[in-house]
């Protein structure tokens, strides 16, 4: 008997056994009625906690833009002072 014929015999039973065992084997438990209320539940607090995180997303964001406006009134402010103080220094330097 050759080695490779061997092999391969030996590779088959093992695939065999293997399968048989694995068929043989008991699936998930599965769930029970307090499982499913516990997941809903879960689910529930997840699903409160992402309706106020965006909440305060928005909040943030409308603070944010807010900020943001007011930074570039100022902005607008100073640039308007400085072209103010710079004409009045060359009308100084010209006297």
């Amino acid at each position: 008997m050759n080695v490779k014929g061997s092999f391969i015999k030996l590779s088959a039973a093992a695939l065999v056994l293997g399968l048989m065992a694995g068929c043989a084997h008991k699936g998930p438990a599965s769930a029970t009625l307090e499982d499913v209320t516990r997941a809903q539940e879960a689910a529930d607090a997840a699903m409160a906690a992402a309706t106020k995180a965006e909440g305060s997303a928005a909040a943030a964001e409308r603070t944010a833009s807010a900020a943001m406006n007011a930074a570039e009134d100022a902005k607008r402010t100073a640039d308007a002072c400085s072209e103010r103080c710079g004409r009045m220094t060359e009308k100084v330097m010209a006297k």
